[in-house]
């Protein structure tokens, strides 16, 4: 689905990644764990096709940046993104319903009529997720947890291939982290094909369905591998540069300083 070979990315002069390699394959669901600074937000650029390699081999669903036949749009048509500032660019005058139509046409707001079947696309999505209620609202009027499960669902209306969870907690507070933690929690029951990589600096969303981790720091990957074997105390006390220890209770992880 996605590879990455010797990955590395410069840009002004300042090298962002180095020697990146990572595949994703269908149903996995990856953790990018890693400082602020790290390389995540360059790591999803490159992935997203909003930016280039520098040096190294990028295949993005099959397709590589330069070659005949690649085409970013497509790239992107198999995309759901959903980060913790995307609420901030819709409108607060716009209604929900016309947030989750813009996941179809992958853009910012509604600029063409809806055709029936892409309104009763739309209809399906917020029914799983028991938002029906929201449909005529205004995105507006939302908490801040509200519009973040509007933009999943926006970002799922199209049954993407790849999900990508950009730290989407983000100014949450806990009763609306854990409402959409419990959305995000087995979203591959009802497309096991789908993958998901969900990026963080907090160990504490992490849940219990995530099936590998990769470890950033100063943009090159520390470890990256099947979660129990990556996410553990001796890789984060690496990783911090600080002794810390990890545990976990209810499929749920913490992170306490020694």
């Amino acid at each position: 689905m996605i590879e990455l070979n010797n990955m590395t990315k410069i840009k002004g002069g300042k090298q962002l990644l180095h020697n990146i390699s990572w595949q994703i394959q269908p149903g996995e669901k990856w953790l990018v764990y890693g400082m602020n600074g790290a390389g995540k937000s360059t790591l999803l650029n490159v992935m997203t096709a909003y930016d280039f390699a520098s040096q190294g081999e990028v295949s993005l669903f099959g397709m590589k940046p330069g070659h005949e036949g690649y085409s970013a749009h497509r790239v992107r048509e198999q995309i759901g993104y959903v980060s913790g500032g995307l609420h901030d660019r819709f409108a607060e005058g716009e209604i929900v319903r016309d947030v989750v139509l813009s996941g179809i046409y992958k853009s910012i707001g509604v600029y063409q009529t809806p055709t029936q079947q892409e309104i009763e696309q739309v209809q399906q999505i917020l029914r799983r997720f028991g938002m029906s209620h929201f449909e005529g609202s205004y995105f507006g009027q939302l908490s801040t947890g509200e519009q973040q499960r509007v933009l999943l669902a926006r970002a799922l209306v199209t049954r993407p291939r790849l999900l990508i969870l950009d730290e989407p907690c983000n100014g949450l507070d806990y009763v609306g982290r854990e409402q959409l933690l419990d959305m995000i929690v087995n979203l591959q029951d009802d497309d096991k094909e789908m993958a998901v990589i969900y990026v963080t600096h907090v160990v504490e969303e992490v849940t219990a369905d995530f099936t590998h981790a990769l470890l950033l720091k100063e943009g090159e990957i520390q470890k990256s591998g099947e979660i129990h074997q990556t996410l553990t105390s001796q890789t984060l006390t690496q990783l911090f540069g600080i002794l810390v220890q990890l545990e976990q209770q209810k499929g749920r992880y913490q992170l306490i300083r020694l």
